[in-house]
């Protein structure tokens, strides 16, 4: 930040720690700082606060190059299916700088690694394409201006072809799990003892050369503590719209919007649920209703899943009933397997 780069802070805890930015003393609003910041929020979340804000359908390069901090965090988000859903857009975003041509670089901040890798499971549906997606996007990070930062509480979470691929590899206290065979040999610098019982500040450094380093790093004044409502100390409200969603085009893929979600959930509905409403037409199968709608059988299976579950939960399908569906308090059969 400090030479002129640009933070995107885009996968973080479910506590909203990234939105601690705002407190960084660089940044402008909280302190007296010149650097900027937008939060980007789902497009079905209103924020109201007095920092920036976008939605995430609206983000584009120029906002990457206009602002010095972008935070995309999880209470911005209406849960974490739209959250996995929003990182896709960003990390499309970032592909397209290697043609473009970029004068800023992008540092990403991915608090749990494994996350990325499932987010993309959201779009491809195919997890050897998925992790492809995820190699990829770290191999090629270079050429896009883009230097990828990913923490993960087990290091073994993390595929090999994925862990090769990285710079340097920060190591905190182990515990009991130590490090995993093929880094063994780092007990020949550090105790077993000690690598455990790490100070919080204290960490081990591993280059991709087999450089080998130990380090301190004080906690930042301006991190979230672990009980605070960060949403309250910045002054940020956030609220969920419940006006009716529609389609949008994510160029890879496209968005089911509630209307077509209530079209799915009251075409595929049993015969006996449709008798109980009154429901003349008859009951589609998954494969016409996704012919008809020109979608995956997969988009219908999904929905069907979502519906029966918020009822479970909830007592009402959400989006059915902000859309006016007859179903929203039924399930799509008598008995669904949840």
């Amino acid at each position: 930040m400090k030479h002129g780069h640009t933070v995107f802070d885009f996968f973080g805890s479910r506590d909203g720690e990234g939105l601690a930015w705002a407190r960084n003393p660089l940044v402008d609003g909280y302190y007296n700082g010149d650097k900027k910041l937008l939060l980007v929020h789902s497009d079905n979340m209103a924020v109201d606060c007095s920092y920036d804000t976008l939605k995430i359908s609206d983000l584009t390069h120029k906002h990457l190059i206009d602002y010095d901090v972008l935070v995309s965090a999880s209470p911005l988000h209406r849960g974490m299916s739209d959250e996995y859903s929003n990182v896709n857009i960003i990390t499309d975003l970032i592909y397209e700088r290697g043609s473009r041509g970029f004068d800023k670089l992008v540092v990403g901040i991915v608090r749990e690694a494994s996350n990325l890798y499932y987010s993309r499971l959201r779009v491809d549906k195919n997890q050897n394409t998925a992790k492809a997606y995820m190699i990829y996007l770290i191999r090629e990070a270079r050429h896009m201006g883009f230097a990828l930062e990913l923490d993960t509480l087990k290091y073994t979470s993390i595929d090999y072809d994925i862990r090769i691929l990285c710079d340097y590899t920060y190591f905190k206290a182990m515990g009991y799990i130590g490090f995993p065979d093929d880094l063994e040999f780092l007990y020949r610098f550090f105790k077993p003892s000690y690598v455990r019982n790490m100070h919080p500040s204290q960490f081990i450094i591993l280059s991709k050369k087999g450089n080998v380093g130990l380090g301190w790093f004080p906690e930042v004044k301006w991190h979230k503590q672990e009980k605070e409502n960060i949403l309250a100390k910045l002054g940020i409200k956030v609220e969920p719209i419940e006006g009716i969603q529609p389609s949008y085009d994510m160029t890879r893929y496209k968005t089911v919007g509630d209307e077509e979600h209530v079209t799915i959930i009251e075409g595929v509905a049993s015969k006996k649920i449709r008798n109980r409403h009154g429901m003349d037409e008859d009951k589609k199968s998954y494969r016409s209703m996704a012919k008809k709608l020109g979608r995956s059988p997969s988009t219908i299976t999904t929905q069907v899943a979502k519906h029966n579950e918020d009822i479970q939960k909830h007592g009402f399908c959400i989006v059915c009933r902000r859309a006016g569906g007859i179903l929203y308090q039924s399930y799509t059969q008598e008995n669904p397997r949840l």
